[in-house]
């Protein structure tokens, strides 16, 4: 199953990604207006459907490095066995799936009374990371709604090609948006 996939990084980051053809840093990362993007399903590469999402995460990476350009990279990715979510088999449904899975007969995480909540964020990502793997999955399909898929893949060397640009612009003026051919590298 191939698809086309989205995801916004910094200017510095996408020259090095589209160079290589491959991503480095994982979705950990705290952003200056506060939010945070977490891990949710273990460490892997996180990729969305949708370019103006993607433009927002672009514009929150570009500000948290001190870039005053963001871009959305376009990448082809493919699926032999993906673990799907959406309204009939939820996030907490395998989230719970997984913790019984890992913690069958011993005491599990608190998530509600979590002592650190990212390290528990990290620690549960990484069990459903193991879970998926274990019954052979190789990534996620999230269906978020109708409109929104999130993707999560786990061996992006088997799973991604193609990275190039698909948009760039500057974060201090963001109506004034470039579909670009290259990044200047």
């Amino acid at each position: 199953m191939e698809r086309k996939a989205y995801r916004g990084i910094s200017y510095g980051e996408a020259k090095k990604v589209v160079l290589e053809q491959k991503y480095e840093r994982s979705e950990l990362r705290a952003f200056t207006n506060g939010a945070a993007a977490r891990s949710l399903f273990g460490q892997g590469i996180y990729l969305i459907n949708d370019l103006g999402l993607a433009a927002q995460y672009a514009f929150c990476h570009a500000e948290v490095e001190g870039d005053e350009t963001a871009v959305v990279l376009h990448q082809k990715i493919c699926f032999n066995h993906p673990f799907i979510l959406n309204y009939q088999f939820s996030e907490a449904r395998l989230r719970k799936d997984a913790l019984r899975w890992k913690y069958a007969g011993k005491h599990a995480p608190d998530p509600v009374h979590p002592p650190d909540s990212l390290e528990l964020s990290r620690q549960i990502g990484s069990t459903i990371k193991d879970y998926l793997l274990a019954f052979s999955y190789d990534g996620i399909i999230y269906h978020v709604d109708d409109e929104i898929i999130y993707y999560v893949l786990y061996d992006q060397q088997k799973q991604i090609r193609d990275i190039d640009v698909e948009i760039a612009f500057n974060i201090k003026k963001p109506c004034k948006v470039e579909r670009v051919d290259s990044l200047l590298l």
